[in-house]
């Protein structure tokens, strides 16, 4: 059951046994000042036990006894249940035993009597199969007489093989056997509620010759089995009352100090007393009980002095919220002031803002207010736009896209641009941003519009004038990419000359030529030509001289298809030059996002041809994961074939097992792309590498002193740099290109 506390409003479980009251009244701090003396305390009558469900009925016979015990002994006292339990269980024990003695008395007199009919059995059948033979009826029943003179035999018979019976005893019985048993009736002893029988085969020969079958009551077995009821049921007595006896003397062991801790509780809960404790007696599980109950009395009373200490602590806290609550109030009312007073200035910030505003209806877009400006700016009166809505100034754009845009869910919002008409039918753009207010009652939207009409046409007029620079840029872009053809054809041109120059020497030393004197010969002997080839004439030279010939001829001739064949090549590479220069052409002086390596490879075949003749070995650096460069695509491709250019320029002296050109590609600290391009050539001179960018500086016979020139300032132009660096001479150079990278990543281009 559940016992208030001393403290209205808190409650301790208290067990069931105590049988506590339900309500202890506290005295408040008034009243223990007012009146010291211990309040009154009402013992209400204990609550009624709440319907529990019952369980469902046991099935056997021993569970539901178990279940009346348990029923029967539910509400009496500790002790009696120790009486009844134990009484119980020794009673139960003995009659348990008894019961065992009773049947093992039974059993051992039945068995005794089943040995006997056995041997009984086995010697009347020995003693018969001799008169069984022979036929003598006579034999026979006399041995069936003398079978019947033993003690508890009722009935005896002899039957043939068939299952005939062939003799019966002649002294009366109670019990008869049948003229007629089964022929295939087994042997042994066969059991029933009267007695027993036995069956035994008389053999003659080896073969079953009859079958001998006599019958015993167990009647003189019941006599011994009421002895040992009387025997049992005298036992039981005698061992319940001395049960009885010891448990009378001995029980106070385990019920008294129960009982004790029972009326000490129920005086602690009646007395509202929870300072007391209770005497341990034992170290038993009594002993254990007593330790928790004044634990819990400990923790009862801890409980209630912090209940008393938390009610003075919260009418405390009350006074001081209460305190707190008034002051709140005070700023309430002067926020209230202050919004009144902030409203009254916003309205006229709004009202005198230099820039249109205006608040409108969140579900219909229709104009609630518009400012000074607004009214200014497009020419509507106040009252004429109060009869508007945004949809219906809005030019070019469909009402539902409007509503779209301005019914959403965000506070704050930037709605773009739109076109708007004037009361005088111009149009201007604006530039709205939206933000939600609460007017007058309602969720609103409050609009600033920001002319931008000007301030487009400026951008428009801008990037007509960018697209007029970029077309220039263009345009300067094909003149500097023609310089670049130039340079580049004239190297192929110069493998055409070498190839034009071999045909031509081919054709003046040609044999041909001896062809013609062959035939002026066979002319001059055209009257006598079978004596001009006879033995010993010099006709008979020419064959082997036509052979010679024709192999010179043809030697000659592969030689001009070989440098045709080159003549072709070269052309088709003018060609090819020329077609890659105007593709270069169409986006000269435009920034892009290139890849690294796709300009490295680009500026690789156009200076193929001079790498190639000159057997120069190429070794490409470039990662994969290298973000791309933002530059003008003509001006890096320029800055890299001159670079490559001079690079196999200044290894015409190296040995050609050791050209090797080695062009690397890494990210340095400041967010560039280094394209770094080494060769194995002659190398520079330290006092020289401070003046190879010098216009008109050149250590080349026939250099002009503009290339390197040229490609820093194309650097310096693009955003990046161009430095060169040398071990000395005959130790190669290297120049690296610095190019800035697009750091959002990799971007993909289309050509």
């Amino acid at each position: 059951m559940w016992r208030k506390s001393c403290v209205a409003g808190q409650s301790t479980q208290l067990p069931k046994r105590l049988n506590m009251p339900d309500t202890i009244p506290y005295p408040s701090p008034e009243e223990e000042v007012a009146a010291p003396s211990p309040p009154e305390v009402r013992t209400p009558a204990a609550p009624p036990t709440p319907p529990a469900g019952e369980p469902p009925e046991p099935k056997g016979f021993v569970p539901r006894l178990l279940q009346k015990v348990r029923r029967s002994l539910g509400p009496k006292p500790i002790r009696t249940k120790l009486m009844s339990i134990s009484m119980l269980a020794c009673m139960t024990a003995i009659l348990v035993a008894g019961l065992v003695f009773t049947a093992f008395d039974f059993s051992s007199a039945f068995l005794t009597t089943r040995s006997r009919l056995k041997s009984l059995a086995r010697v009347t059948a020995e003693n018969t199969r001799g008169p069984l033979t022979q036929d003598s009826a006579e034999d026979l029943i006399s041995a069936l007489n003398g079978v019947m003179d033993h003690p508890n035999v009722t009935g005896a018979a002899i039957y043939l093989a068939d299952g005939r019976a062939v003799a019966r005893p002649t002294k009366k019985t109670d019990f008869s056997l049948p003229a007629m048993i089964p022929a295939d009736v087994s042997p042994g002893t066969h059991f029933s509620f009267a007695g027993m029988r036995q069956y035994h085969p008389i053999i003659q020969n080896g073969q079953r010759a009859g079958m001998l079958a006599i019958e015993v009551g167990v009647s003189q077995l019941w006599p011994a089995l009421r002895f040992s009821a009387l025997v049992g049921t005298g036992i039981l007595i005698l061992a319940a009352a001395v049960a009885m006896g010891m448990l009378g003397r001995f029980h106070g062991m385990i019920s008294g100090p129960i009982t004790e801790l029972a009326q000490f509780a129920e005086s602690a809960a009646k007395d509202c007393n929870y300072s007391v404790r209770a005497e341990k007696r034992s170290e038993d599980e009594v002993g254990y009980l007593a330790d928790s109950f004044n634990g819990m009395l400990a923790e009862i009373e801890d409980r209630d002095a912090a209940l008393l200490q938390a009610k003075v602590d919260l009418e405390s806290n009350v006074k001081v919220r209460t305190t707190q609550l008034e002051g709140e109030v005070l700023e309430r009312r002067q926020a209230e002031e202050a919004m009144k007073d902030s409203e009254h200035r916003y309205r006229n910030l709004f009202e005198n803002n230099p820039m249109p505003m205006w608040v409108m209806d969140l579900e219909t877009l229709d104009f609630i207010a518009v400012n000074n400006a607004a009214v200014r700016h497009y020419g509507y009166s106040h009252s004429e736009f109060r009869q508007l809505s945004l949809p219906a100034i809005t030019k070019g754009a469909d009402p539902l896209d409007v509503e779209r845009a301005f019914r959403t869910s965000q506070k704050s919002f930037d709605a773009g641009e739109w076109k708007h008409k004037l009361r005088g039918g111009d149009v201007i753009e604006v530039h709205l941003t939206a933000h939600a207010i609460v007017f007058s009652g309602k969720v609103a939207k409050i609009v600033l519009a920001n002319d931008v009409t000007e301030r487009n046409r400026a951008q428009r007029q801008i990037a007509d004038m960018h697209q007029k620079l970029m077309d220039a840029s263009r345009a300067a872009g094909m003149a500097e990419v023609a310089t670049g053809v130039l340079h580049n054809v004239g190297n192929v041109l110069n493998s055409v000359n070498v190839s034009t120059n071999v045909l031509a020497d081919s054709v003046r030393k040609s044999k041909a030529a001896s062809i013609r004197k062959v035939a002026d010969l066979l002319e001059a002997n055209k009257g006598d030509l079978p004596a001009f080839f006879s033995a010993g004439g010099k006709g008979q030279m020419v064959p082997g001289y036509l052979a010679t010939l024709a192999q010179q001829l043809d030697t000659e001739q592969e030689g001009r298809l070989a440098e045709i064949e080159q003549l072709a090549k070269n052309v088709a590479h003018i060609k090819d030059i020329v077609a890659m220069q105007q593709d270069y052409a169409k986006v000269t002086g435009v920034m892009e996002d290139f890849a690294p390596r796709a300009l490295i490879d680009e500026a690789l075949r156009m200076t193929g041809a001079d790498l190639q003749s000159s057997s120069v070995k190429v070794e490409v650096a470039c990662p994969e994961t290298l973000p791309h460069v933002t530059t003008d695509r003509h001006k890096v491709l320029q800055i890299l074939v001159n670079l490559i250019t001079n690079a196999q320029q200044a290894m015409d002296g190296t040995p050609l097992e050791n050209r090797t050109l080695d062009i690397t590609v890494a990210p340095d600290s400041a967010g560039h792309a280094a394209i770094a391009i080494r060769d194995t050539g002659c190398g520079i001179a330290e006092e020289n590498l401070a003046r190879v960018f010098n216009h008109g500086f050149t250590t080349k016979p026939t250099g002009h002193g503009f290339g390197l020139h040229s490609a820093a300032n194309a650097a310096t132009e693009i955003g990046g740099s161009l430095t060169g660096a040398s071990d000395g001479p005959g130790r190669g150079a290297v120049f690296t290109l610095t190019l800035p990278l697009t750091m959002a990543g990799t971007i993909q281009k289309a050509a």
